[in-house]
């Protein structure tokens, strides 16, 4: 029962939009933060150089925004992202993910907000629909040329 309600589409929207509303929350009262997210779903504009991403080996990312990075982070709905440098050099790059990547916000290293539910990209859930209008046979003719 629990696996079904963590997959489930509906708990997930619920999710973003509290991990939304929190991290709305923190910018306007410009509250430090720390945002965990699936690495898998990070975005990096432009991409880190090798020897900086291979040393990202957790399944999961933790970004602490303040100062800079915090005053450069944009919130949408869907996503939030943030200029931010890695590395000695401090290689500047655009950080970006789904609002469902964020599996936990810390403040003062506690945890304020974990998010259980299965983030499904929308790739995945166009995988899903096309599965399922394929596996009728009479739509097997639908895309062939």
């Amino acid at each position: 029962m629990l696996d079904e309600i963590l997959d489930d589409e509906k708990f997930s929207t619920i999710m973003k939009r509290h991990v939304f509303e929190c991290v709305e929350y923190l910018l306007k009262n410009d509250r430090a933060f720390s945002a965990m997210a699936n690495l898998d779903l990070v975005k990096f504009d432009p991409e880190l150089p090798d020897y900086i991403s291979s040393t990202f080996t957790a399944p999961v990312i933790v970004f602490t925004l303040a100062g800079y990075t915090f005053s450069s982070a944009k919130l949408t709905p869907e996503e939030l992202s943030f200029e931010a440098g890695f590395g000695k050099e401090n290689f500047a790059s655009v950080v970006s993910f789904p609002l469902g990547a964020i599996v936990q916000i810390l403040v003062e290293n506690s945890p304020i907000l974990v998010n259980f539910s299965v983030y499904k990209t929308q790739k995945s859930q166009l995988e899903k629909s096309m599965s399922a209008l394929m596996s009728n046979p009479n739509n097997k003719d639908l895309f062939k040329k």
